[in-house]
């Protein structure tokens, strides 16, 4: 006969049969030892690769491509890249600390990058004085300037933060700063421009290089320049204010593709220049310059010295080229009648601005085209949709009215005198060139001297005296 087993048999066999199962549990779930082992070393080795800018460079490009891909709209819009370069600053400063990513923080370049921003938005600012201005597109509201002040800080704080931790471990400073330029214009630069712009016309290809690219190269190049130099704070100095004025400002000028590009790219080249000029030997061997191979300092500051005037030069002969031409909207004008008279001077220079036909009151000095040449005359009337125009020396209106389409341009300044100089130049360089068409005599003297000028300039050249010599000893 079978007995009942007592209870501490019971208890035992119970307790025996669920450690077996436990067991079993935690072999089926639980890793192996190796298992965890290598999921250890792989969390280490993620860690490893985000504490280096190997690391913050796929997660820009990881924030790019998904901001891209994932284009939301409404609130979205601005919250989801808010999110992204936040995360992207907060990694930067979990990998090296607050302390040591503004080491570098030096207060003479801080304020060097500070009053760039300063010069290029009083540039813009000059520029919407001559051209005009436009409403911001941004909004106003208490919501709108909050969701605007969190979408701006987040994006400047993130890719501030890892452009200046990605040149920290450089040792390679002029490659970084161009590779870095080159990344953050890609960066900055919208894709879906640049996807489509193989089907735009040649106008809008060349507004696109103009005010997008080539500016935003320019900037970046000094931004890079300046957290290589000053840490964070310093490009921060310089992009900041710019990114503020064009995202909070009620108004803003109303620019053409000439004027953006100028004033894109020209503060960032004087501040470079600045900011070359005013490195110190230890700066200047962190940019890759080492003063001891060139002559020393007093030689790197006379090459200074001829960039800077080497790079004025160039503005001031883009600046008559684009001024001369009406790239930049705006069109000089020199007056050889005297329709105008008093108001306007035989030799007086006239600064006409493109202007919409809405803006034209009666009043307004305009120039427009007629079969034989532009005109600049004063608008007394508008009747149906046309301009009735008149000079003010004249005792008349003009005979024909002026079809909006015809119209160049409103007067907004005037330069006395200052004309004649091109008159002369005009009338000379005429009555050069019908004497020598003219007269064959002086079409052949005219040549040879030209020739023989050229021979003796060559002749007096390095290559023109090794020229000589071989051609003797032959």
């Amino acid at each position: 006969m079978d007995t009942c087993p007592s209870r501490s048999t019971r208890r035992a066999i119970a307790n025996f049969h669920y450690t077996t199962y436990r067991r079993k549990l935690v072999a089926i779930v639980k890793p192996s030892s190796s298992q965890f082992f290598k999921l250890s070393i792989g969390l280490t080795s993620a860690v490893d690769i985000m504490r280096k800018p190997l690391g913050v460079l796929t997660l820009l490009l990881a924030v790019e491509t998904l901001l891209y891909f994932y284009r939301l709209g409404g609130l979205l819009a601005y919250l989801l890249p808010s999110v992204c370069w936040t995360f992207v600053a907060l990694i930067v400063v979990w990998s090296c600390g607050l302390d040591r990513l503004f080491l570098k923080t030096n207060r003479t370049l801080v304020m060097i990058a500070l009053f760039t921003s300063i010069f290029q938005i009083t540039l813009l600012l000059d520029a919407g004085l001559l051209v005009g201005f436009g409403k911001s597109p941004y909004s106003f509201k208490p919501t709108g300037i909050l969701l605007n002040l969190i979408y701006v800080s987040s994006t400047l704080l993130g890719m501030e933060f890892s452009r200046a931790y990605i040149l920290s471990k450089t040792r390679k400073p002029n490659l970084m700063i161009i590779l870095t330029t080159v990344l953050y214009t890609f960066i900055q630069t919208p894709l879906a421009k640049l996807t489509t712009l193989p089907q735009a016309t040649p106008l809008k290809t060349l507004d696109f290089i103009g005010s997008q690219i080539l500016t935003t190269i320019a900037s970046n190049l000094l931004a890079s320049t300046l957290a290589l130099l000053g840490g964070p704070l310093a490009s921060l100095a310089y992009r900041a204010p710019i990114e503020g004025f064009w995202w909070f400002s009620p108004v803003l000028p109303d620019l053409t593709w000439g004027w953006k590009t100028l004033i894109g790219v020209m503060p960032p080249i004087v501040g470079f220049i600045t900011l070359i000029h005013q490195a110190t030997p230890m700066e200047l061997r962190k940019l890759g310059i080492k003063p001891e191979r060139m002559g020393g300092l007093k030689a790197v500051k006379r090459e200074r010295r001829e960039a800077l005037w080497t790079v004025a030069m160039c503005t001031a002969i883009i600046l008559t080229v684009w001024f001369s031409t009406g790239l930049l909207g705006l069109f000089p004008t020199v007056a050889i009648s005297g329709s105008m008279r008093p108001t306007i001077e035989v030799g007086d220079i006239a600064i006409i601005v493109k202007t919409p036909v809405e803006r034209i009151r009666p009043g307004d000095i305009i120039q427009y085209a007629t079969p034989e040449g532009m005109v600049l005359h004063r608008v007394i009337d508008i009747k149906d949709g046309y301009f009735i125009t008149k000079g003010d020396a004249c005792s008349t209106p003009d005979p024909e009215p002026v079809h909006p389409l015809n119209v160049r341009g409103k007067l907004i300044a005037i330069i006395p005198k200052l004309g004649w100089a091109s008159i002369y130049v005009k009338e000379a360089i005429g009555t050069l060139w019908s004497l020598i068409t003219t007269n064959n005599l002086t079409l052949y003297g005219t040549v040879s001297v030209a020739t023989a000028t050229a021979a003796l300039a060559f002749y007096k050249t390095r290559r023109g005296r090794r020229w000589k010599r071989r051609r003797w000893v032959r």
